[in-house]
């Protein structure tokens, strides 16, 4: 049986001459609030942050909302129909108490929220996505065969969306290092190209991280990359597909549309959990500010994306987003710029002021710890 699951490509390599530095780190690490990292290297251009959602601002049981400021950083702006419309669930969540959940005992279908942004060439999207254990891949229960297709980019309308890429595919009930589909192409087999097969460490009843990013083209010059992470597997490249063209010459100004679960099979015991969903766009998407559980970027298995609120080549203020870790975690703060070119990792505690870079080298000769309150 063929599932087909849906997650968005990122990370190309690195062309950066040198990578981000850090050298101090300034506010509270902790859920909500805003700290300032400075440094080198950071690279002018930050991300656009369309959508941060960690699901917690919801009600357990009601439909995903769309008003105003409803996720921690903007809302989504529709959701599929009754009954078929996603819904906040504690039945399981990566951060906090909440995360969406994607039933698909009612009928085939999306079960999706959508979020708009400004036509853009450049999207980078990261979402965590759980399966429990006992549950099962979309139409693998029902006996049609398993299909989910965890999100989609497109530059139209939902009802009739064009230049629109999806993200992986899996071969069967999510086994260990299950076979995934490359993007392909859904409507209008004109300007889209598809690609091969990639590999993915995703099991049932753990939580899974997808990153995404896409680079559109008229021409010759569009790109696709898939990361993945969970808590067996560091941080790594499944998916690179350069060299392609994956935009319409009537969508050359980009993509404006953000889907996550696109589409699955009915199956009573299809139900899909997605949280920590971070949607960015324009020249610096890429770009970001993460914290994670390694000092070393490539070998972490759990990381947080924080939300900048501004970014310069030298200091950058953003919102910490906690995720899983613990109130009192010590963890590792990294700069990626936008070329994906990750920084060190500069030790934080969750709950702790951190130090200005003066407050530190004061530190280093006098022996006396200084902390910000």
């Amino acid at each position: 049986m063929i599932l087909r699951l849906v997650l968005f490509l990122i990370v190309l390599p690195s062309l950066s001459i040198a990578a981000p530095s850090i050298t101090g780190v300034s506010g509270t690490v902790s859920n909500g609030e805003s700290i300032t990292v400075s440094g080198t290297g950071f690279g002018a251009t930050g991300p656009t942050v369309v959508l941060f959602d960690d699901f917690e601002k919801g009600t357990n049981g009601n439909i995903i909302s769309t008003s105003a400021d409803s996720a921690q950083v903007g809302e989504w702006d529709s959701v599929e129909a009754s009954p078929d419309h996603p819904k906040y669930s504690n039945a399981f969540a990566h951060s906090g108490s909440l995360a969406m959940l994607s039933d698909q005992a009612s009928s085939d279908g999306g079960h999706w929220s959508a979020v708009s942004f400004t036509a853009s060439t450049r999207v980078f999207v990261s979402f965590w996505v759980y399966l429990g254990s006992s549950d099962e891949v979309p139409g693998t229960g029902e006996g049609w065969g398993a299909n989910w297709k965890l999100g989609d980019v497109n530059a139209g309308e939902l009802a009739s969306p064009s230049s629109q890429y999806t993200t992986c595919a899996t071969g069967s009930d999510l086994p260990p290092g299950g076979e995934f589909q490359s993007p392909g192409a859904w409507y209008g087999s004109s300007g889209l190209t598809d690609g091969g097969y990639c590999d993915t460490t995703w099991v049932k009843g753990r939580w899974h991280r997808f990153d995404a990013y896409f680079i559109g083209s008229t021409g010759t010059s569009g790109a696709d990359y898939l990361w993945e992470m969970n808590s067996a597997t560091a941080y790594n490249n499944i998916w690179s597909q350069t060299g392609m063209t994956n935009l319409q010459s009537a969508d050359s100004a980009g993509w404006k549309i953000f889907r996550l679960h696109s589409y699955a099979r009915q199956d009573s015991n299809g139900q899909c959990y997605y949280d920590d969903v971070y949607v960015a766009t324009g020249s610096g998407a890429l770009a970001r500010v993460e914290i994670c559980n390694n000092a070393t970027y490539s070998s972490a298995t759990n990381c947080a994306i924080a939300t900048p609120t501004s970014w310069g080549a030298t200091s950058v203020t953003a919102t910490v987003r906690q995720g899983s870790f613990g109130a009192s975690d010590n963890a590792y703060l990294f700069v990626i710029d936008s070329t994906g070119a990750a920084s060190s990792g500069y030790a934080v505690t969750f709950g702790a002021g951190e130090e200005t870079p003066v407050a530190r080298k004061l530190n280093n000769v006098t022996g006396v710890r200084v902390t910000l309150h």
